[in-house]
Order: structure tokens, then C-alpha cells, then sequence
């Protein structure tokens, strides 16, 4: 299981397999940063997830995600923030997040593999 420090650490080794481009998450969407395109949740998977927990306040938390969206033939990254105390995960992501475990494809650092 791979272990990242902080989230930058994260974000190299998934650029490293591809994971080139950025998204934000709007409602149920998420905004394909580089072309402002809005892809739906129907679009898109997350293929492998990391938590790291910021060491300054052990309540907030952050979760990188790698998101594929096949119909845009792109690989991105997602970045969560949110602490424990005032966010929660959004819906969609809580969705994602069990169509991956329930693949049954999925070991325990939340890599997804095929």
C-alpha cells in the first residue's frame, strides 16, 4: 500500500500514470478545469483514491482522487478538503466510491485494479 505524506505527493504519482488533468467538483459534475467542460456523474469513475490526514489538525483531511471519464477520453485528478467536523463527503463521490468496492477490483490503499 502506498503511503503519501501530504496530498502534493500524491498528485506526482498519479500525474506519473496519466493523470494529467484537473477537475472540480460542482453538484453531481465535476468542471474538466482545463477545457471548462462539465462532466456528469454518469461520465466518470474513480479509478484510486488516497486520505491523508493534514498533521497540523488531525480533523481535517484531505482526498485525492483519480478519476477517469472514458466519453472524454481524459484521466484527471480531484482534490476533497473537508473536516470532519463541518463537511462531509459529497453524494456522488459516496456513489463512486461504492460502485469501485463493489467492483471487487479494489485492494486496500483504494487503488483500483484491473
Amino acid at each position: 500500500m502506498t503511503t503519501y505524506s501530504n496530498s502534493a505527493e500524491a498528485v506526482i504519482d498519479l500525474h506519473a500514470k496519466g493523470f494529467t488533468n484537473d477537475f472540480q467538483l460542482f453538484g453531481n459534475d465535476l468542471l474538466w478545469v482545463q477545457e471548462g467542460i462539465f462532466v456528469r456523474a454518469g461520465e466518470f469513475a474513480i479509478l484510486e483514491y488516497h486520505e491523508i490526514n493534514v498533521k497540523k489538525n488531525r480533523k481535517r483531511e484531505q482526498v485525492v482522487f483519480g478519476i477517469i471519464a472514458p466519453y472524454h477520453n481524459i484521466k484527471g485528478i480531484l482534490l476533497n478538503h473537508y473536516s470532519s467536523y463541518t463537511n462531509r463527503t459529497p453524494p456522488v463521490l459516496v456513489k463512486k466510491l461504492n460502485e469501485l468496492s463493489e467492483s471487487g477490483r479494489q485492494n486496500r490503499s483504494g487503488v483500483h485494479s484491473n
